[in-house]
């Protein structure tokens, strides 16, 4: 169990590394999607020979269309000839580029919403891929499960705001010209989009790789940390966060994993969660689906459609 930050800034990268935090996800401004932070290949470049002992992952998971392939190709060469230690993708036409390339980086399969179950997973492992980043909307019990039976490295995320949708289609830029409104839909506009009779706002902007959609409610698990054990990777995602908030948020998991090693967890969690709440007063926390069984009945959709059609 390490955590894994999605960083929003490197200008405190020392300052994790001397937390002993050593693993990273960036984005880069090509085939990057809900990334924190974006970094040219020569900025990539100088972070490993800074700090030669970081494990730096970077951010393939934009979906590809067949005109971007041979710009992939160029991606994923200059990826590897700088050394990275991994990636984060989900479609599979960048695994089959890796995998005739014999590039030796991580392969992290991480679909958003497909990685629910053992055998699945496992499968996966056969075509190359070496970790697989587990859906966030299946409970904790569930994870768990899968982390038990499989043979690859698995990955939950631990903190910060939810992938809640992506669409490849310029959706705000389909409304803007529909509507005749005109308004920056980039991610600093830092737009909110609130479904009907739904109380929580969700984060919505637009790039050059599509539509993206995000909670505004943060996931956290200071408080049940300890569940947590069996999983390789903690992911905690810098989006939304200040730079230096992020670095406080990442030392205080790293304070609650250091409490489960000296076996006074549940003395030690409730003080971290206090301090949580006291560093982000404005950020709302939910334990997400950690702790629901989400079981879809056809006769639960079925009344669920007629009570609408009634209305």
């Amino acid at each position: 169990m390490k955590l894994i930050v999605n960083l929003n800034s490197i200008d405190y990268l020392y300052d994790y590394i001397e937390m002993d935090v050593n693993d990273f996800v960036v984005g880069t401004p090509y085939f990057s999607c809900r990334q924190a932070i974006n970094l040219e290949y020569d900025e990539l470049e100088q972070l490993k020979g800074k700090y030669p002992h970081i494990h730096l992952f970077v951010l393939v998971n934009a979906l590809i269309e067949e005109h971007n392939v041979e710009a992939l190709k160029i991606h994923l060469s200059k990826l590897n000839k700088i050394g990275i230690d991994g990636i984060l993708y989900q479609d599979y036409g960048v695994l089959n580029i890796c995998l005739d390339c014999h590039y030796g980086f991580e392969k992290i399969y991480a679909p958003d919403t497909l990685n629910t179950n053992h055998q699945t997973i496992n499968f996966l492992k056969t075509l190359g891929v070496d970790g697989a980043f587990l859906a966030r909307e299946i409970p904790l019990e569930e994870k768990k499960k899968i982390a038990e039976n499989v043979s690859l490295k698995t990955m939950v995320q631990a903190h910060g705001v939810e992938y809640m949708a992506y669409s490849k289609r310029p959706l705000l830029s389909n409304y803007k010209e529909i509507t005749g409104l005109d308004f920056p839909d980039d991610k600093d506009a830092n737009l909110y989009i609130q479904a009907n009779q739904v109380d929580q706002k969700c984060h919505i902007y637009q790039d050059k790789f599509g539509c993206h959609i995000l909670s505004e409610p943060q996931i956290y698990t200071l408080d049940v940390l300890n569940h947590f054990t069996c999983f390789d990777y903690l992911f905690i995602d810098g989006q939304y966060l200040e730079k230096m908030t992020l670095l406080e948020v990442v030392h205080l998991y790293v304070q609650a994993i250091e409490s489960i090693n000296k076996g006074n967890y549940s003395k030690e969690s409730i003080e971290l969660t206090r301090l949580l709440h006291q560093l982000t007063p404005n950020v709302q926390y939910y334990h997400s689906f950690l702790f629901d069984s989400t079981v879809y009945k056809i006769s639960d959709v079925r009344k669920r459609e007629e009570n609408e059609r009634s209305k």
